[in-house]
């Protein structure tokens, strides 16, 4: 039986997913206390801003299924790049803005989506049967 080693791209991945989780859902918390919503709104709060349920959901995919979820990942950062660009070009906010967003919403799932793909990658390497010509 072959043994594949453990690739830091994975884990690397794993950590900046969770990063980036934990902190839209503490700013959809805290967007919710600071506007003192209703506990109706505390859930619509919570996981709407930065995409933090659709970004929980493609996580977990990836979890279980690198190539998968590292492309679900790698799609939705490119999509919010693309949105964030957009706005950007149509005047919608200044170049702060458009820094802060890419680094918060749009490179975290892009960057840990190609993570995901190089680890499985390597794994389905890893996993080929070696023939002899």
């Amino acid at each position: 039986m072959t043994r594949v080693r453990y690739a830091w791209q994975r884990s690397t991945a794993r950590g900046l997913m969770i990063i980036a989780i934990v902190f839209w859902l503490w700013f959809g918390i805290g967007s919710a206390y600071v506007e003192r919503a209703r506990p109706l709104n505390w859930l619509m709060h919570s996981p709407v801003p930065g995409g933090t349920l659709i970004l929980s959901l493609s996580t977990l995919v990836a979890w279980r299924w690198e190539g998968i979820g590292g492309a679900l990942l790698a799609l939705e950062g490119i999509a919010a790049l693309g949105f964030i660009v957009r706005a950007f070009l149509w005047g919608s906010f200044t170049a702060s803005t458009l820094v802060l967003m890419c680094l918060t919403l749009g490179f975290p799932p892009l960057a840990a989506g190609i993570l995901f793909l190089i680890c499985w990658r390597q794994s389905a390497a890893a996993c080929t049967p070696y023939t002899p010509s």
